[in-house]
């Protein structure tokens, strides 16, 4: 199961996402391609719910209150929202990671399972201890070759 910034990392969750949905060029086609996959039942995609309010203010911000409305509904009625508990943020303070976020993406991605974490973070790409972190280009390829077989 797939953790997308959909778990995607929160950043990267909201970089990726934002990707396809404001059409951010060139990383739209690949962000635009892992939707649609997903959406095709060919894996499953997922984002933390404390990534469902930056996703809606960024949104929001960067068209208008009934676009950042439109897109949250599409994410949430097609996409596995994983909640984020207590425990979570006191397992993410634990880790080894700077950035609270990456860290509490780490976290959730391991308790949903997730084969993968979809980011553009570099740093976060390194440091990833509890879910592979791939770029959306890798993941694309993988799923590929995963089909070939």
């Amino acid at each position: 199961m797939l953790v997308f910034e959909i778990l995607y990392k929160l950043e990267t969750i909201i970089k990726v996402i934002m990707d396809a949905l404001q059409e951010r060029q060139p990383f739209d086609v690949e962000a635009k391609e892992i939707l649609k996959r997903s959406q095709n039942g060919e894996f499953s995609c997922m984002f933390t719910a404390n990534a469902t309010t930056d996703i809606f203010y960024l949104y929001n911000r960067a068209r208008d209150l009934k676009s950042a409305k439109s897109a949250l509904n599409f994410l949430l009625a097609n996409y596995i929202v994983v909640s984020v508990t207590h425990g979570d943020c006191t397992e993410a303070i634990s880790l080894s990671i700077d950035d609270f976020e990456d860290a509490l993406m780490a976290v959730c991605a391991k308790k949903a399972n997730a084969a993968y974490i979809i980011t553009r973070d570099d740093k976060f790409l390194r440091e990833s201890p509890q879910v592979k972190a791939i770029t959306p280009k890798e993941f694309l390829a993988v799923t590929a070759q995963e089909q070939n077989m």
